[in-house]
């Protein structure tokens, strides 16, 4: 949380020395990315330039669906957006696009909890070993989505914003490790074989709502 906060200080204080008090505003956003702080420009009536960033983190354990073993699950969202709003049919809908880069990234560790006696051998949790899946995608994503409202028209003041859209971000990477006797699962094909299994997750999609200021 005082990474966020720093963060956020460092790019309004870099964006306060470029305010022009008829074309810049600040936007705080909740979305699907995380929570995003974003500085705009218009470039006329019809266009208008936004480059922010969102960050988001949450962590997740407990058990796998079945008593055979245990999980922690962290997902941390990062990502730079640099995008381009365009109005074609007056100040309330527009179309937006441009590239966020992309450094979304997950990992999620597995840990037997049953000791299996098999041809009177016995096989522990410890002698088992551990599992670990690193997952991230490709780093420069495209964005393409549509919003209501130009928060840089008219007046100076608040104003809510809405977008929904999509990036692609493709086939998500994934990264096998393990300890033990189930070393041999983290094998290239089993990673594969996972990447297959999220193809479809190859979008993203976008959804963002929040609360502007035109300076």
């Amino acid at each position: 949380m005082k990474k966020i906060k720093s963060l956020i200080i460092v790019f309004l204080l870099f964006l306060s020395s470029y305010i022009n008090a008829q074309d810049y505003g600040v936007a705080l956003r909740v979305s699907t990315l995380g929570v995003a702080v974003e500085g705009m420009r218009s470039f006329g009536t019809t266009m208008n330039a936004r480059i922010g960033f969102a960050m988001f983190s949450i962590s997740q354990n407990g058990g796998g669906g079945t008593e055979d073993y245990t999980y922690v699950a962290d997902a941390d969202l990062s990502s730079i957006a640099m995008l381009t709003d365009w109005f074609p049919f007056g100040q309330t809908f527009r179309i937006t696009a441009g590239l966020l880069m992309n450094l979304n990234k997950a990992e999620i560790n597995l840990v037997p909890t049953k000791t299996y006696t098999i041809g009177g051998d016995i096989y522990t949790p410890e002698k088992l070993g551990t599992m670990t899946a690193k997952v991230d995608f490709n780093k420069f994503a495209p964005y393409i989505g549509v919003g209501i409202g130009n928060p840089l028209s008219g007046d100076s003041g608040f104003k809510f914003t809405f977008d929904l859209g999509t990036m692609y971000q493709g086939t998500p990477n994934i990264g096998l490790s393990a300890t033990g006797l189930i070393s041999p699962s983290a094998a290239p094909d089993q990673e594969q074989t996972l990447e297959n299994n999220l193809k479809w997750f190859k979008w993203y999609p976008i959804v963002s709502l929040g609360l502007t200021y035109k300076f």
